[in-house]
């Protein structure tokens, strides 16, 4: 039909579409996700948690140097019962030491979790200002949009947001922070 055309409904704009209209380059999909493989990887789980198994006999083999260290000692000294002790006892403090330090420490792997957020949630979260105020702004201009906020956690510890808008299945990177320094912003 000649006037089908005019009754067509118009198909709404991409979101990267709107961002180039107002003039916003946002963070690009590959620089977020080579980010948030560098966090994972800088945030690994210790070696202790990936070999939990040996963490137990590797305590226990403790004991038992000390035992055996004990009674060398004794074995060769027979009439030094005062030195076994005291090689034992600084056996003891040396193990005590390395658990003090952290040489035994047990830290579980870190995990990316994403979540949506309304827009006047952002200064509670930790959001820095200039990412925070961009998101309001698009917020408003943009119908439909939404954002969400992504977070590297390491057991119950976020160490690493990131912020996102959606619309439509589409979504493009505003920014990414740690410790209230912005590592990287959309630039309007």
């Amino acid at each position: 039909m000649p006037f089908d055309a005019l009754v067509a409904p118009t198909q709404p704009k991409l979101l990267l579409d709107v961002l180039t209209d107002l003039g916003i380059v946002p963070i690009s999909r590959e620089l977020l996700e080579a980010h948030k493989q560098a966090q994972l990887d800088r945030f690994a789980p210790s070696f202790w948690y990936r070999h939990q198994p040996l963490l137990p006999a590797a305590l226990l083999g403790s004991v038992g140097c000390m035992a055996a260290t004990g009674g060398l000692s004794q074995r060769m000294l027979p009439y030094a019962s005062l030195f076994s002790d005291w090689l034992t006892l600084a056996w003891m403090c040396v193990i005590g030491l390395l658990i003090g330090a952290g040489v035994f420490r047990v830290r579980a792997g870190s995990r990316w979790e994403e979540r949506s957020v309304p827009a006047e949630w952002l200064q509670g979260l930790g959001v820095p200002q200039p990412i925070a105020w961009l998101a309001r702004d698009l917020c408003r201009q943009v119908p439909g949009a939404a954002l969400i906020l992504g977070e590297l956690k390491q057991e119950y510890v976020v160490l690493d947001p990131y912020l996102l808008l959606e619309r439509d299945g589409e979504q493009v990177c505003l920014g990414i922070w740690e410790d209230g320094r912005i590592v990287a912003c959309a630039t309007a």
